[in-house]
This record gives C-alpha cells, sequence and structure tokens, in this order.
C-alpha cells in the first residue's frame, strides 16, 4: 500500500512548471463517498488553482481506514486535511494530539456543535440517522417511528444495519453508548443479535436490503434514503423517536445528526494550501452544493435550503451528546461491539 500511494503522490508532481517549480497541491483524505465529494474539490481546484491529490475511504472501510493511516503516518504526516463524513473519528485524531488548530472565518453562522475544542476542527453538511421501511411488506399504520422497533419481537430476522464499527453506525453507537449508559446500551446491542437483525457492510446495503423487501426496515442515513427514494424505491423514510417510548427513557431519545467535519493533519506538507481548502470545505458555497448533489446532506447553518426530499420536521427532536462525549464512548464500547458483531 505503501509504495502505490508513492506512486500515487508522484503522479501530482509530473505537472512542475517550467522553471521547476512545484505547483501548488494539497493532500486530502476523504471518507464522503467520492462521487458525491471530488465534484467539491474539482471546484476548489477550479477557484483556486491548487491541484488537490484526493485518497478516498471505501464503503467497506468507512472512515475506520483513514482514521488508521493517519495514526500510522503521524510521524511523517502525508496529508494535508481529513475530510470525514462524521465527527467521532475526528474527535479521536484530535484527543491524540493529530491535528493542527485553524480559526477559519468561514466557521461564522455554524452552531457551537459544529465548532471542535481548540479550533481542532469543524462541522458542516449534516446526515441524519433514519429509519427506513418498504411499503410492500409494512403498512404504513405499523411502521416503526424508534430504533428500540430494530429488537422488536415482530421484526425479528426482518430488518438490517450496518456493523456499528465503521462509519456513521459507529457514531450513532456512540452516541447511544453516552446517552443511554453503559448497561442500558449493551443491553440494546445484545437485543439485536437475538432478533436476529441483519448486519451488513454499510448503509447504502441497508437501504437496497429494505428495498428489494429482504428485509422489512433498517436503520441508515438520510443521503441513503433520499438515494433511494429518488430512483423509485419502494421505501419510506421516518426520523426516529420523536416521542417518549424509548425503553427507560421519560423524554424522546430523538434522532442522531452527524455532521461531516474537516480538520488539518498536523504537520502537514502542504499547510498554507491546506487552511485554503478547509475555509472551501465548510464555506455556505460547499454546504449548499452538497445539499443540492445526490448525497443531499442538509446544511447546519440557517438559511441554506435541503434538499426537497428532506422535509425536515421544524421541531426535530435530536439525540442530546456531544461528540466528545461520543467519541470517548465509542471507544469504551468498541471492545464488547467486536466481541458482539465481529464473529
Amino acid at each position: 500500500m505503501k509504495a502505490r500511494f508513492a506512486v500515487f503522490l508522484m503522479g501530482g508532481l509530473a505537472g512542475c512548471g517550467p522553471r521547476g517549480q512545484r505547483p501548488p497541491e494539497v493532500v486530502v483524505y476523504c471518507s464522503l463517498d467520492q462521487n458525491y465529494s471530488q465534484p467539491v474539490l474539482k471546484a476548489f481546484e477550479e477557484k483556486t488553482g491548487i491541484k488537490v491529490l484526493a485518497r478516498y475511504d471505501t464503503e467497506a472501510d468507512k472512515t475506520t481506514g483513514l482514521y488508521h493511516r493517519l495514526l500510522e503516518e503521524r510521524d511523517r504526516p502525508r496529508a494535508d486535511v481529513f475530510w470525514n463524513s462524521e465527527a467521532l473519528r475526528t474527535v479521536a485524531l484530535a484527543k491524540k494530539g493529530l491535528l493542527a488548530a485553524h480559526e477559519s472565518p468561514q466557521q461564522n453562522g455554524l452552531p457551537p456543535s459544529c465548532r471542535g475544542q481548540g479550533a481542532l476542527w469543524t462541522g458542516f453538511a449534516a446526515r441524519v440517522r433514519v429509519l427506513v421501511y418498504n411499503i410492500r411488506r409494512v403498512e404504513e399504520r405499523e411502521a416503526p417511528d424508534s430504533i428500540a422497533a430494530l429488537h422488536d419481537p415482530r421484526w425479528r430476522g426482518r430488518a438490517a444495519m450496518a456493523l456499528p464499527l465503521l462509519g456513521t453506525t459507529a457514531a450513532h453507537a456512540g452516541a447511544l453508548w453516552a446517552r443511554l449508559g453503559p448497561e442500558a446500551a449493551r443491553k440494546f446491542f445484545q437485543r439485536l443479535v437475538e432478533n436476529d437483525v441483519q448486519i451488513v457492510s454499510g448503509n447504502a446495503m441497508v437501504r437496497d436490503l429494505v428495498a428489494s423487501g429482504e428485509a422489512a426496515l433498517g436503520l441508515t442515513d438520510t443521503d441513503d434514503a433520499v438515494e433511494g427514494i429518488r430512483r423509485g424505491d419502494s421505501i419510506r423514510m421516518v426520523f426516529p423517536d420523536q416521542r417518549p417510548g424509548f425503553p427507560g427513557l421519560d423524554r424522546p431519545l430523538g434522532a442522531f445528526l452527524i455532521p461531516n467535519t474537516a480538520a488539518l493533519v498536523k504537520g502537514g506538507p502542504n499547510p498554507e494550501a491546506a487552511k485554503k481548502l478547509l475555509d472551501f470545505l465548510i464555506s455556505p458555497e460547499t454546504e449548499q452544493r452538497l445539499a443540492a448533489s445526490g448525497s443531499a446532506q442538509i446544511p447546519v447553518r440557517r438559511g441554506l435550503k435541503p434538499a426537497p426530499e428532506l422535509s425536515l420536521p421544524a421541531d426535530l427532536r435530536l439525540l442530546e451528546v456531544g461528540f466528545e462525549a461520543a467519541a470517548r464512548s465509542l471507544e469504551e464500547a468498541e471492545p464488547f461491539l467486536k466481541e458482539l458483531f465481529v464473529r
């Protein structure tokens, strides 16, 4: 892998100027799907003239592959910017001292929850964890409205979710561990296994299983749900846990909102170009671009328009857990989750 990456980087050097001057460039590690992130990076190139060298994650490794690569490269960083499709691994990198602070002028208008401690990361363009169900297999009157449906006996063997060690599903697991507490969270995940929930490699696969009818319902993200709705899948999307009823809680659990995050890699080879890319990524322009794209990312700033398929309730209740707390909880939960789900 190291040799291949060296060739990948050298490809960016072939266009050196007539006097041997190296054109400006920036290296970004990106876990957002390439078909959605690449147009954003192309727009940055066109606007600034800075060449972007991008390494993308795979659906099977979502976020964790690049996270571990950054850990491996901490003594000799190769990346300048980490564009993560969720927040918890970014927070973990900040805690381990791998990120550099940057007070960006583009942070104006972002909510406090999207501003990392010490200006080490910034959140933008979010997704919400949602339930989807097959409208041919589930009548609207019995449609689930809580993630607790995943361990409801009537859906035994008929529900699906991604492995809770990767991507946004891992982030959601960390948030649940923090909100419910370790004991209740362990029971929740154990009941998923007991109820024969189908555990698959990614959120898009969850959506596809529900669309095909192989699963009646599943837990996924708004971007995957919207993509299925746009192509005519027989699915409907539900923002879960908007009313009391989750076991052990006397008020609504709420839906989990997860922003993309952008951060500077400490010691990266192109720090000035990196700051320009980070500023571009967290800008209102990029939020609106991602909202209008096939990924239908949800702007976290007020005044920007979400995708028309995302009719967000004005009183949408969100799972109230800080990303730092969720990141700590995910680290605590991982050994248990690995033992439970990786066989």
